[in-house]
């Protein structure tokens, strides 16, 4: 799932605080136009794909780090190694990653969705599969009851009330993969303007309707050792 909104005006953000970022992608502030790239293509296209894209765009530009965590998978269909766990509520709550995480980190979660997608990454385009059911968004921390706060769009759902842009929250548990993105440099994403609109990262092209992605996978075009 994209939000494709929400990453609008983050470019809008990004193009009022470095002008050439604009100027090189056409991005007008004034009516949010911009040239629409397939994913994986130019630097929208990075930012607006599937799977780690923010994070493997990031770490394409030098401009931060990145860091995960897996729960694992529940299904054997769904496993990577022959030995993986699936780990238990307790033990997924008290990863350290949770403490790592920085306010305004940027973040991808993966759903824990009973059907296991939340261990796919990516959408491989055959009817029947199942495909990743993430979301991205800006961490904001960790609130009193231990849940997940965050900035994003939020829906669709039941409440209309609750829907648009603003602060989210859910269980750790509610999450089977996530995906953190720190921002320590952000003067390199002057390198945007090195990326021609229909230059392509391959991998991240793959993920709309080609193929999944392994975890050791997603851990090398992010940059994760």
């Amino acid at each position: 799932m994209k939000t494709n909104l929400f990453r609008l005006f983050l470019l809008a953000y990004l193009a009022t605080m470095i002008p050439q970022l604009a100027s090189a992608y056409d991005f007008k502030i004034n009516g949010l136009c911009y040239n629409k790239n397939s994913d994986g293509e130019g630097f929208w296209g990075r930012m607006n794909g599937n799977g780690p894209a923010v994070a493997v765009t990031i770490h394409e530009l030098k401009a931060g780090y990145n860091f995960t965590a897996y729960r694992g998978a529940k299904t054997n269909a769904c496993k990577e190694e022959p030995n993986e766990r699936y780990l238990s509520d307790d033990e997924w709550r008290a990863l350290p990653i949770w403490q790592q995480a920085k306010p305004g980190d940027f973040m991808k979660i993966f759903w824990n969705r009973d059907d296991d997608s939340g261990a796919i990454i990516g959408d491989n385009g055959v009817k029947g599969d199942l495909q990743e059911h993430g979301h991205s968004v800006i961490f904001l921390g960790i609130d009193s009851d231990g849940f997940v706060t965050y900035w994003s769009s939020n829906g669709p759902g039941e409440n209309p009330a609750e829907m648009g842009y603003g602060i989210g929250r859910c269980d750790k548990t509610k999450i089977q993969r996530v995906v953190f993105t720190r921002i320590t440099n952000p003067e390199k994403f002057d390198n945007a303007k090195k990326m021609p609109p229909k230059h392509t990262n391959q991998y991240i092209y793959d993920l709309n309707g080609k193929k999944h992605s392994t975890t050791k996978e997603l851990k090398k075009h992010s940059g994760i050792k």
